[in-house]
């Protein structure tokens, strides 16, 4: 207990924060319910995939295949519209090729680029997500009411419009202006892809400003941990469970982040064979300063789509959330 007591009084005297606040700040973020929502369906539609057949798509292959045009795009657009680095992409689009969901050709135009195609099975997938998609919306009128997610598809695109995010006519949405085969294929709902896109936004907006603040070499992937990590630490395992993914991944994403210096690990004072994460003083401003940025583009949001709407986003949201059962920040597991 006075080991406790000792961690608790040094987190104190590093952030402004208090667990309580931390937990408010995470919790009502739009960003996090947006992430929540999101993943929810990312996971019900990756259900329904490996039940088709399609059993080896992963999560992080949504960064391609969301963004991949059917006359084929290059490696650097990929790369830009998902918002991270070109090396990650081209990992991400080697495991789809190997998969035999894409190939790659050289460009017509610059034979020293490299663009990435669909392959015929990539094809079928894209327009099978139609109907898996429509399963995915059944569930949710199910559970929620039909009035509740036409609502919910509504305020999405309304913000989306008011903040002149561009819906490129990529993944799915690609299948629009192409005569389909059968009505199966028509883009039944774009729920999953407008959730997808405003949390990317606001995700990049994030990491945009906390720059400013000079906190570089933080992405997206490390939010396992920084959204989950307590005030005053907490065992990796207990890490690991509290963000829903293994050991391993937690472990690398430690590991980044103590190389940028905003978290340390030390044995337990108690049990020297746990391995305790907890943040550094670094640490403890970044959370503060992430505090601020939240605050910020909150009122970027709001200058932009007005306080009605934004507003109305937030409930709608969290009616999804409440009625789902969610977890917020997200977890990687239901």
């Amino acid at each position: 207990m006075a080991n406790a007591n000792r961690r608790i009084a040094s987190s104190a005297a590093f952030s402004a924060l208090s667990q309580d606040q931390l937990n408010a700040m995470r919790q009502s973020n739009l960003g996090h319910r947006l992430l929540a929502l999101s993943k929810d369906f990312e996971h019900r539609l990756l259900a329904l995939y490996a039940l088709s057949g399609y059993d080896d798509i992963r999560p992080l292959h949504g960064s391609v295949l969301r963004n991949l045009e059917l006359e084929g795009t290059l490696v650097t657009v990929l790369a830009q519209r998902a918002g991270i680095t070109h090396r990650a992409i081209a990992k991400i689009i080697q495991d789809l090729e190997q998969l035999g969901y894409v190939q790659r050709l050289a460009d017509k135009v610059d034979r020293r680029a490299t663009r990435i195609w669909f392959s015929e099975q990539g094809l079928r997938l894209l327009r099978d997500s139609s109907l898996l998609i429509a399963q995915v919306i059944g569930f949710y009128k199910a559970r929620l009411g039909d009035e509740q997610v036409f609502g919910l598809e509504q305020a999405l695109k309304r913000i989306i419009i008011s903040l002149d995010i561009n819906i490129a006519a990529t993944g799915q949405q690609a299948l629009v202006n192409q005569p389909p085969t059968s009505e199966k294929y028509l883009v039944s709902h774009n729920m999953g892809r407008y959730l997808a896109e405003l949390a990317d936004n606001y995700a990049l907006r994030c990491l945009a400003l906390m720059e400013v603040k000079n906190h570089f070499g933080i992405q997206i992937g490390h939010t396992a941990v920084l959204s989950h990590l307590g005030v005053e630490g907490m065992p990796q395992r207990q890490l690991a469970e509290a963000a829903g993914i293994s050991q391993q991944a937690i472990g690398k994403q430690v590991r980044s982040l103590q190389e940028l210096g905003y978290i340390t690990v030390s044995s337990d004072t108690v049990d020297k064979r746990v391995r305790r994460v907890n943040f550094s003083h670094k640490g403890y401003a970044f959370i503060d300063d992430l505090a601020v940025c939240f605050e910020q583009i909150k009122l970027d949001y709001i200058k932009k789509i007005g306080v009605a709407d934004f507003e109305n986003l937030l409930t709608k949201l969290q009616l999804f959330i409440n009625g789902l059962n969610l977890n917020v920040p997200a977890t990687e597991s239901h």
